[in-house]
């Protein structure tokens, strides 16, 4: 063990002892039975309210948890550190409907020595991480993805594509799961240690998800493939065919390695779920499968009917058991009736873009509603005054329907943590009142 472990190592096992007790508040017990429900289209007595700070979201939480108050050195240990950290800042501080699962999460070591980051840097990370990971996607896909990007932490980047013609394409391949098992378990036993084996400590293996667009747009470049639609569809279905397959080949790896948890799926908007008896927690189809296709927001609905939707289609159908997961933080108004066909889809994002009316009336009480509120509302113009009535709005509309209300996309306070905490208190005072 490195002399930085051992300096620090009294820092880590006090928020480890507080995450415990934390974790073992009777309210995280009745939310997991909340939520299990709720995911499985039974209403809960209360609408669930959640403020999303996921923890790759590292400019907010650089705001929320200074770099400057972490005490670990060592690379791994300060890693646990911030994980610690961000579960008890969520406990502390937003009293929203979240589920503190205790677990700590390590990404293992790959055959090329490099370890894709499934939960996103640190919060000591260097905030200019674009095509930061060409090493792995190489590994994965046969070719880097690769982006010009500015310099200022969190800006703007632009692919720079790599696939172009008929013989770029014929140099990828279907990517593989492959881990360095020696260096892998030497980092669980480890991070282990490092918790003194008082909370769970597992891999995130997923490198993917099922979106497959993405994948396309990172090879390709959003202009060229919008272009492409028209000027060279068969070149796109043809894309679209190879990365889909590569992903459901990729996942079918993951399963054969016994490196699929369902827990892994949960932190993008699922919280929890209890599986039942019947069901392999090692198979895919106990996972949750986050879908989405945001950066080609721009098709039309037909186009995104002919180009996308097939091949969504087919990961669903081969993935999904009730448990797929259509994330648009774009306006989907006019998409609604093709994407409600996806076969095991459950949960359904509702962005503030997105027409509530008309997603209740197409969606009613098939899915789950995730409905959302601007953030940008809330941080910039919205009185408490204001926060209020945007919330009770969907209650008014949406509040007959299985939903949950959620504030995502948080890029910043502005220096003003409390604006999430009234937001949650207001929320839950709002969906109290229609329970």
């Amino acid at each position: 063990m490195g002399q930085a472990t051992e300096k620090h190592r009294p820092h880590i096992q006090e928020l480890v002892e507080r995450v415990e007790q934390a974790a073992a508040d009777p309210r995280y017990a009745a939310r997991k039975e909340m939520y299990t429900r709720h995911n499985r289209l039974q209403k809960a007595p209360k609408a669930p309210v959640c403020v999303h700070l996921p923890r790759d979201y590292r400019l907010v939480w650089q705001e929320l948890i200074s770099p400057d108050t972490l005490v670990s050195q060592d690379a791994l240990e300060r890693d646990i550190e911030v994980q610690l950290r961000q579960k008890l800042y969520k406990h502390d501080h937003i009293p929203d409907d979240e589920v503190l699962l205790p677990t700590v999460w390590v990404s293992p070591v790959r055959p090329d020595g490099s370890q894709h980051k499934a939960f996103g840097p640190g919060l000591g990370a260097d905030a200019r991480t674009h095509g930061s990971r060409s090493q792995g996607d190489a590994r994965l896909w046969g070719l880097p993805f690769r982006v010009d990007a500015t310099d200022d932490p969190g800006g703007a980047y632009k692919v720079a594509p790599v696939v172009t013609t008929e013989a770029d394409m014929a140099r990828l391949h279907h990517p593989r799961y492959e881990v360095e098992a020696q260096a892998t378990n030497a980092l669980l036993e480890r991070a282990t240690e490092i918790v003194d084996g008082r909370l769970p400590v597992k891999l995130a293996t997923d490198e993917l998800a099922a979106s497959p667009s993405e994948t396309v747009v990172s090879l390709m470049g959003i202009e060229a493939v919008l272009y492409g639609v028209i000027d060279r569809p068969e070149f796109i279905h043809e894309m679209m065919n190879l990365v889909t397959e590569g992903y459901i080949a990729y996942h079918r790896d993951r399963q054969a390695a016994c490196a699929v948890d369902p827990e892994a799926s949960w932190g993008f908007r699922i919280h929890y779920e209890e599986l039942d008896a019947t069901e392999d927690p090692g198979s895919l189809t106990s996972s949750w499968w986050y879908v989405s296709a945001q950066s080609l927001s721009g098709l039309s609905p037909d186009m995104y009917a002919e180009f996308l939707q097939p091949y969504h289609d087919r990961l669903a159908r081969e993935l999904g058991d009730n448990r797929v997961y259509y994330h648009g933080c774009e306006d989907l108004t006019e998409k609604l009736s093709i994407i409600r066909r996806l076969p095991n889809l459950r949960r359904f994002h509702i962005s503030a873009w997105t027409d509530l009316e008309t997603a209740v009336d197409q969606l009613g009480r098939d899915f789950v509603l995730e409905t959302h509120i601007a953030y940008a509302d809330v941080l910039y113009t919205h009185t408490r005054s204001q926060m209020r009535s945007a919330l009770e709005r969907i209650m008014d509309v949406a509040g007959d329907c299985v939903i949950d209300i959620n504030l995502g996309d948080v890029e910043t306070v502005r220096g003003d943590p409390s604006v999430l905490t009234n937001w949650a208190r207001i929320a839950q005072e709002v969906t109290a009142s229609y329970a």
